[in-house]
């Protein structure tokens, strides 16, 4: 690849119609004991050097004699003169590369014997990569030369224009993107593009480096909220899209990406209490998520930004218990009738229950005024909230007597009989988490003792047998 670096003395900022009035350094007086001048080296076209993170160029200045003693020569940045050849036209179509993207002595140091001095600037690539396609320039001034020497009028600024197309190609710029990002939606669902574990899930978002990897950088990320709700308004995100508060998800602010890597991960995580608060309302959570600041290279025009949804059946993942806030079932007692109200009679007591735990009769009989000892019924209706997902297994073994157990209308046990404490008074039943299932559970009490405890189980994550727990039971209106 051809490079084109141009150092010249600005002798030419005479066109550019910067006088001597403008350049005070070129009106030092002349110091009487020498004959020396010192002035820049005109065009360089040789030895300039690029490496995977900086362009190289060195500049000189001559001398108009061998030096009689060592000295140092000052070089400072000037910007002002780049402006004013942009200006007034004698730069066309440049930008100038700040300071700070720029290392240069502050010295060159000049030989005892020698008629020149060397200086080598370093740039940043990112300098070049960010204004690719452009010209970019820079210049210098030299002051204040030691041991009697002088700068030349006119030729106090060294400047620099370089051609990015020439000195780079395309494939080499080192832009930072994001994976699948740009102006498209990424969408999160079920066992896609997420990491789940106990606590919730983490969707990493994956950092690329174009170009040979280098030394190691850092790179920020910030979340934009205040665009959803235009970008719904656009159909770029959908109605039922909705912003988490900060609280609610943790987001990288800042990654690093190691030595001789091209790539690393942003971490989104949300836990699965975000996922709970909004199992009813089916809400999609958005993000706009883009990266910042990069300490090296520069960012992709188009993909250095996301656009995530994380739909709401990623919660399929999560089987963390549920606890409601249930208050029981609705109880409705039969007095002197053990088949409810077959008859269609109205039911003598009606109350709702924290859930059905009856020990035994004295228990029951105490707490039911009202109701007869023998020959009554009893129904508790209502929903119960699935804490997990898994098979369930309902007990009604230890109910005097007859049993019957509905759940979404379908009679899962069903022995409304005169017998009692039957181990055969189980079912088992899939149920998915987080969702309500309608419930009812029948009692016939003929004589003698009386009993009903409803439990359940599911083992496959380890839920033991226990009484079905208030905060799961909700009462029918």
């Amino acid at each position: 690849m051809k490079k084109r670096i141009y150092c010249m003395l600005l002798g030419a900022l005479v066109l550019a119609g910067v006088s001597c009035k403008h350049n005070k350094l070129d009106n030092v007086d002349l110091i009487k004991t020498t004959d020396r001048s010192i002035s820049g080296d005109g065009i360089v076209t040789d030895g300039i050097t690029k490496d995977n993170e900086t362009v190289k160029v060195p500049f000189k200045i001559l001398l108009s004699a061998p030096a009689t003693k060592a000295f140092q020569v000052g070089v400072s940045f000037n910007s002002d003169t780049v402006t004013q050849l942009i200006a007034n036209g004698t730069l066309k179509d440049a930008v100038i590369i700040p300071a700070g993207s720029i290392d240069f002595p502050s010295v060159i140091n000049v030989a005892f014997g020698s008629d020149n001095g060397t200086g080598i600037a370093t740039i940043r690539l990112s300098a070049i990569e960010k204004n690719y396609g452009k010209t970019v320039a820079f210049a210098f001034k030299l002051s204040s030369p030691g041991k009697g020497n002088e700068i030349k009028g006119g030729s106090s600024n060294i400047l620099v224009v370089i051609n990015t197309a020439e000195l780079i190609k395309p494939e080499e710029i080192h832009y930072l993107s994001i994976f699948h990002g740009g102006d498209t939606v990424d969408n999160v669902v079920y066992q896609k593009g997420y990491v789940a574990d106990i606590a919730g899930i983490t969707i990493p978002l994956t950092i690329n480096l174009a170009g040979i990897p280098g030394s190691a950088f850092n790179v920020g990320v910030k979340l934009n909220t205040d665009t959803i709700p235009s970008l719904i308004q656009s159909n770029v995100l959908p109605a039922n899209a909705i912003a988490l508060k900060p609280n609610e998800f943790f987001l990288d602010s800042n990654v690093r990406i190691n030595s001789n890597t091209s790539s690393a991960d942003i971490r989104l995580k949300i836990g699965w209490p975000v996922f709970d608060a909004n199992i009813v309302a089916g809400k999609k959570f958005a993000f706009v998520i883009s990266l910042s600041a990069p300490t090296k290279h520069i960012l992709h025009p188009t993909k250095y930004k996301i656009i995530v949804v994380v739909d709401p059946n990623v919660n399929l993942d999560n089987n963390s218990y549920i606890t409601g806030n249930g208050t029981g079932l609705k109880a409705e007692y039969f007095s002197d009738n053990q088949l409810a109200d077959f008859d269609g009679r109205k039911p003598t007591l009606v109350r709702v229950e924290p859930n059905i735990n009856w020990q035994n009769d004295g228990q029951w009989q105490d707490a039911t005024p009202g109701i007869s000892h023998d020959n009554f019924s009893t129904r508790w209706t209502g929903k119960f909230l699935a804490p997990v997902r898994g098979e369930y297994i309902f007990y009604q073994t230890q109910w005097d007597d007859g049993s019957r157990l509905w759940i979404n209308g379908v009679a899962v046990i069903n022995d409304y009989t005169t017998s009692w404490d039957q181990p055969s008074r189980f079912a088992k039943i899939t149920l998915q988490r987080g969702e309500y299932y309608t419930i009812e559970a029948d009692h016939r009490e003929n004589v003698g003792g009386q009993r009903a405890i409803l439990e359940y189980e599911v083992p496959s994550v380890g839920i033991s047998r226990r009484v079905v727990p208030q905060s799961q039971l909700f009462p029918a209106q």
